[in-house]
């Protein structure tokens, strides 16, 4: 996804600085540099950062305010909490591409495996603990938040960006189990009716999702609760599956929230039933990731996953594969691997127990 977020006209005084350096500043930003100084950088080949926050970071305070309707308000929002008003974010449209799939394991465990597709990303895994929630592994692309795949959660300035990852999530994992996944909808047709129900962007949905929501049906129930919006200007849909292996797709069609049953999902609305509605690469992966599904009667190994997501990774054209996951159930696993190299895992443990 590109451009959710477009800080490049940020302007940060002198100020900031000064204030940063200055002894009472600890108070000022105590959950702020907490968290920045988790940041880290995990691999030579490819600007991937990893940071952690504990507790919710204002997730609560956001939505007791009523959630948000548009990228630009949930800027707002985090403009005041994480630079206490010293800068503005700007947001801008995107598109991605994407596939998932997800599947019971030979052994009665659960599944579930994702492509990121984009050009160019510099990708942030966060860890979110919750006080009150379930803790999560989830995947930002930090251009989202900079407007640039050459700008990197280095240097204060943009350490202190990137803590707005945890509001824009593209995909996730929580300790319960539950999967959740951002994919473009191709050939649009989003559209939300305003009513009295407070206010999620698609982001800001997957976030609630993986803090509050340990099952498919809990993830509806959620859902149905809020007006969802689109995030970047384009049209949405998401996928969800849980412990149990039941998975979903959420569309969102005519203003209303459509649920269908379904292990595998690209880029377009499966309650259309047009497989060619996303453009042929969309048709192709969703074909031969449901093939191979049903030809294993629903049951497939994690490497099976993993050679899939292989097979359906985009490596050349306007789209590229900018990570997958395999995510194991049974060890609150999930395995990244960067730029369709799928020879190196980087693994982190969801939760601890």
């Amino acid at each position: 996804m590109k451009k959710l977020w477009n800080a490049g006209k940020i302007l940060i005084p002198l100020m900031i600085v000064l204030l940063l350096i200055a002894g009472g500043t600890g108070l000022l930003f105590y959950d702020e540099l907490r968290i920045i100084n988790s940041i880290e950088k995990i691999t030579d080949e490819k600007p991937v950062y990893y940071l952690e926050v504990e507790g919710d970071y204002h997730f609560e305070d956001f939505l007791k305010s009523g959630g948000a309707s548009s990228d630009k308000a949930v800027a707002a929002f985090l403009t005041k909490r994480i630079s206490k008003g010293f800068y503005s974010v700007d947001v801008n449209e995107s598109e991605l591409a994407c596939s998932t799939i997800s599947a019971n394991t030979p052994d009665g465990s659960h599944v579930w495996g994702r492509n990121f597709d984009w050009k160019g990303s510099v990708p942030i895994i966060v860890k979110c603990v919750p006080k009150a929630g379930y803790a999560s592994i989830s995947t930002c692309d930090f251009q989202n938040i900079t407007s640039s795949s050459k700008t990197v959660p280095e240097g204060i300035t943009n350490k202190m960006l990137a803590i707005a990852a945890l509001y824009v999530p593209m995909d996730g994992i929580n300790e319960a189990g539950l999967c959740v996944a951002d994919l473009e909808v191709n050939e649009g047709g989003m559209i939300t009716i305003d009513t009295y129900r407070p206010d999620l962007t698609i982001t800001t949905a997957i976030r609630l999702l993986l803090n509050k929501a340990a099952s498919v049906a809990e993830a509806i129930e959620i859902l149905k609760q809020y007006d969802i919006y689109a995030s970047g200007g384009i049209s949405h849909h998401l996928a969800i599956s849980d412990a149990a292996g039941t998975s979903v797709v959420i569309e969102f069609v005519d203003g209303e929230l459509v649920v269908l049953n379904t292990s595998t999902v690209t880029n377009f609305n499966l309650i259309h039933g047009n497989t060619a509605a996303g453009g042929e690469s969309a048709k192709q992966r969703f074909e031969y990731l449901s093939s191979l599904y049903e030809e294993n009667g629903g049951s497939l190994t994690v490497q099976q996953v993993k050679e899939a997501l292989a097979q359906v990774s985009q490596r050349d054209g306007k789209w590229i594969t900018q990570w997958s996951i395999v995510y194991e159930e049974h060890s609150l696993t999930a395995s990244y691997y960067f730029d369709c190299d799928f020879n190196k895992a980087y693994n982190f443990v969801v939760c601890n127990k």
